[in-house]
């Protein structure tokens, strides 16, 4: 049976994440826009800025440094290809779930108090996952992947 490529699955597995995060602020401003959700008070909308604000750079800051950890041991790994890219894949993934929480969470903080400062948070999150997105060129060097490896991880015989 032949394996699936492992590039394309982890692009896929990027841009449904990607996807599912847009489709959540697009709700997010209907609901606003339409009014659906009750507006929170100003002591709220304080008080949760600087737990969204606290949260975004504490996840951002320590998701880089465990994926860089993680990707540097992966790129250092021994085994085969398929090991180290999956090593790689799940790095990728704590990774970009550590980008998106927050978004989702400023998304959340937008509908609760209609203040665009949470809106341009999770827009800013929703970028930092749109630059985030896996390469293949950029794998194949920060994985020292063999020609023999990225026939294999492709599918390929």
């Amino acid at each position: 049976m032949q394996q699936p490529n492992a590039f394309k699955v982890l692009r896929l597995v990027h841009t449904a994440l990607l996807i599912g995060m847009a489709l959540f602020n697009i709700v997010g401003i209907v609901l606003v826009q339409q009014n659906i959700s009750p507006k929170a008070d100003e002591s709220f909308q304080r008080t949760f800025q600087v737990v969204c604000i606290l949260v975004s750079g504490a996840m951002l800051i320590a998701g880089f440094n465990i994926f860089k950890k993680r990707m540097l041991a992966a790129r250092n790994n021994a085994g085969p290809g398929e090991q180290r890219m999956d090593l790689y894949r799940a790095a990728c993934i704590l990774w970009w779930a550590m980008i998106e929480g927050p978004g989702l969470l400023a998304t959340v903080g937008y509908i609760l108090t209609h203040n665009y400062a949470f809106f341009a948070l999770a827009l800013f999150h929703l970028s930092c996952l749109f630059v985030f997105s896996p390469r293949k060129a950029n794998i194949i060097v920060l994985l020292n992947l063999t020609p023999a490896e990225i026939a294999k991880l492709e599918g390929k015989k």
